[in-house]
């Protein structure tokens, strides 16, 4: 048997959602595999913590236990493998204009901790039982975290194991009550086990609207989401009014667009858009607030450009470089698109939405 998970991408609501803004994240088809070697093996921190949640669970006799130590983990599909080749068509496509320097294979953003931490815990439980791979994978991938200095708020978990569009927050959200909030999904369960326990996450299914496309980019330079939480962390103790008034805006806007996910079809697309454009002044806002350049050069140029289209651009999760999103009317030519990203500095990736979440499944190699 193998189990793979979806990476993500977090829309809006970063930082914010720390404090229980909700946040709208997206599930994308770049996948962690894992499989069970016939002997146990050397760990990364996320099998080892899974190792350890399981055990603390269920005891270090449990096979589930022993199976996770006998795990390991694919994620190579979460470093751009095709840089070269993507640059090259780039710079085609955008003629004499210069595409981001750097030929070398970049990881890539997408939450590769959190995938691989999923497929674990789903493997060695073997199930695809969504709330109990929820449950343990939370609570490993904290622990794993938690050695870093930001335990995180569980969003990119969440995206890897239920799949698709998700509202998150880390306690019952004020938009449950809304018309898609019978496609919630709720987690009931606190993480007993948990060194430092978590309120329980809110996770609402949403859909995508088809009249939005959403575009990933690579800024061309990687980022430190650890490191940057720390970092915003430190500053809002320095500079506590207008951190704070920040967060305020990217808590507001991260409303709103999981607002606009529930709004009629022939409203949501203009809705979203608008509100995604809030929530990049927003980021804005933070990082002038906490003075750390969360938001790279590429991202403003792209959104100048998007806004004369529709559409605008803005980072993702912790910011701070790494893989961006633009997001503008369906109508609005993909080649127009690609090529006024790249002459912005940024480089289109080829990822899509993945409505699937966790899952097990025979091993076909």
């Amino acid at each position: 048997m193998i189990a793979t998970a979806p990476g993500k991408l977090i829309l809006t609501g970063e930082y914010a959602v720390l404090d229980g803004a909700p946040a709208l994240v997206v599930a994308v088809d770049r996948r962690a595999v894992a499989r069970r070697n016939a002997t146990p093996r050397g760990s990364s921190p996320f099998l080892l913590a899974v190792a350890q949640e399981i055990a603390a669970r269920r005891g270090a006799s449990d096979p589930a236990t022993r199976a996770a130590f006998e795990i390991s983990v694919d994620s190579t599909a979460f470093y751009d493998q095709a840089t070269a080749r993507e640059l090259a068509t780039s710079a085609r496509l955008a003629s004499a204009v210069a595409a981001p320097a750097g030929n070398d294979a970049s990881k890539l953003g997408l939450g590769s901790s959190a995938a691989v931490t999923v497929a674990a815990t789903a493997l060695a439980l073997e199930t695809a039982h969504a709330s109990e791979i929820l449950e343990i994978a939370l609570a490993a991938h904290a622990r794993a975290q938690g050695s870093r200095g930001s335990r995180g708020s569980g969003a990119d978990i969440a995206a890897s194991v239920y799949g698709g569009t998700i509202v998150f927050s880390r306690g019952p959200s004020e938009l449950a009550s809304s018309p898609a909030g019978s496609g919630s999904l709720p987690i009931a369960s606190e993480m007993a086990n948990d060194p430092v326990p978590s309120p329980v996450p809110w996770i609402e299914s949403r859909r995508w609207p088809k009249d939005v496309t959403l575009v990933p980019f690579f800024t061309g330079a990687p980022a430190d989401t650890a490191q940057l939480v720390a970092r915003v962390h430190a500053a809002r103790d320095q500079h506590r009014t207008a951190v704070d008034a920040a967060l305020a805006a990217i808590a507001e806007a991260s409303r709103a667009a999981c607002v606009a996910l529930a709004a009629p079809p022939d409203i949501a697309p203009v809705a979203l858009i608008g509100a995604m454009a809030l929530a990049a002044d927003a980021t804005d806002q933070l990082a002038a607030a906490t003075r750390i350049a969360l938001v790279p050069p590429c991202v403003t140029a792209a959104r100048a450009a998007l806004a004369r289209l529709g559409g605008t651009a803005k980072t993702t999760g912790a910011g701070g470089g790494d893989v961006g999103v633009a997001v503008v009317p369906a109508a609005i030519d993909a080649t127009h698109v690609g090529r006024l990203l790249i002459e912005a500095g940024c480089q289109p990736l080829r990822i899509a939405l993945d409505e699937t979440g966790v899952d097990l499944r025979p091993d076909a190699s």
